[in-house]
């Protein structure tokens, strides 16, 4: 009898999906995989994740991020209508400010997080995980009665980070922009190459962001910033799963969607709900927050031997009865911790740390406990001392 292949699964590349501006450079430098991400090819690995994320926890690693694509609103009324879409209130957004968001439809439930620019008083930059978010916003636009344009500009990221990419950073603008803050943004050059640099990023590390404008300047930018890092043991890098779980950075479309609102996973910080300005989805927003939500995402410490091959599918929880109870989204083994550690979705009397339950993985049902989580914040000082 055939056995069945055990070829490497491979992603079919064609003019039908989008490239980034450092494409060649990813291929260049060892690229392993791509997924989809924002109808853009996004890298998935260039060595061992665990020799990866030892990189960006120790020295310092940039990438091709720029499926990380933004939505520009401009307009006499881009400011009001960048209230309206979010829950946050951004009274006190000034020029240069980013901050982090969540966009809600009228029920409350998720349409995405992302991270939000303000350039200009009326020119907004808007940095979504995966999903439609454009179509969303040019939905609402159109019948909002607000005056603003909402385009798709081509702006691709590229991501530099680790406890030396202020060094980096320093290196590359000659100190200019030591004084950038963090979640500030400013428009700057590298030489001839324009570009926005944010002190912002999805690693849980100290990041920056380039977000390059001119793409035909793609993989020179790459290459300047490969010869900038040597001295400091960089690693080109894809988004490295481990890290971002120990961060308890969410990943749009896996830890959680839009049936799920922001008291579930914890977001409930970015809802005003007695702001005066009216938002999207707030009178839904009151009535969950005076309800409670009915689960809530959870950590958890996973035993059994390391897992090193992120789930392909959710796992389903069980309590001790055998009742399914929720659902693990993602889990690593974390070499720091030398444990096993996941992010989940669980029904709320179930989310209280030190609460055991068991997963079913496709070889074994695993014992987890809730835990407390992030394991390891953000990291925010530049290390420039």
């Amino acid at each position: 009898m055939n056995q069945p292949s055990q070829l490497p699964l491979l992603i079919g590349i064609g003019a039908r999906t989008r490239k980034s501006p450092y494409f060649d450079s990813t291929i260049k430098y060892g690229v392993r995989g791509f997924t989809i991400y924002n109808k853009m090819y996004l890298p998935t690995g260039f060595s061992d994740p665990e020799k990866e994320y030892e990189a960006l926890i120790n020295d310092v690693t940039f990438g091709d991020f720029a499926a990380e694509r933004q939505v520009e609103v401009t307009g006499p009324d881009a400011y009001d209508f960048v209230r309206y879409i979010t829950p946050r209130n951004l009274s006190k957004c000034e020029i240069g400010y980013c901050k982090y968001i969540i966009l809600t439809d009228q029920h409350g439930g998720l349409i995405n997080d992302a991270c939000l620019l303000r350039l200009e008083p009326n020119k907004f930059w808007i940095s979504p995980g995966d999903g439609d978010v454009l179509l969303w916003l040019q939905g609402i636009a159109i019948n909002s009665n607000m005056d603003v344009n909402i385009v798709e500009p081509d702006v691709s990221p590229l991501q530099i980070s680790g406890p030396k990419s202020g060094k980096l950073i320093q290196k590359l603008f000659n100190g200019i922009h030591d004084d950038l803050g963090y979640y500030k943004a400013r428009e700057t050059n590298l030489g001839d190459i324009p570009m926005v640099i944010g002190r912002t990023g999805w690693s849980g590390e100290l990041s920056y962001e380039l977000y390059l404008q001119d793409r035909k300047k793609g993989n020179e930018l790459f290459e300047i910033v490969h010869e900038a890092a040597k001295e400091f043991n960089a690693k080109v890098i894809a988004p490295n799963t481990i890290r971002t779980i120990e961060g308890g950075l969410l990943s749009y479309g896996s830890d959680f969607g839009r049936e799920h609102n922001p008291y579930t996973i914890g977001l409930d910080r970015l809802v005003d709900v007695d702001q005066d300005v009216d938002f999207i989805g707030k009178d839904a927003l009151k009535k969950i927050k005076e309800d409670g939500p009915s689960e809530k995402l959870v950590g958890l410490e996973i035993d059994g031997d390391p897992i090193r091959k992120a789930p392909e599918n959710f796992w389903p929880i069980f309590d001790t009865s055998k009742k399914k109870v929720g659902r693990l989204s993602r889990c690593f083994f974390s070499p720091r911790l030398q444990r096993n550690i996941g992010l989940a979705i669980v029904e709320i009397d179930y989310s209280e740390p030190g609460t055991v339950m068991t997963l079913e993985s496709p070889n074994a049902h695993l014992n987890a406990t809730v835990c407390e989580m992030p394991w390891f914040p953000a990291e925010k000082n530049t290390n420039l001392d």
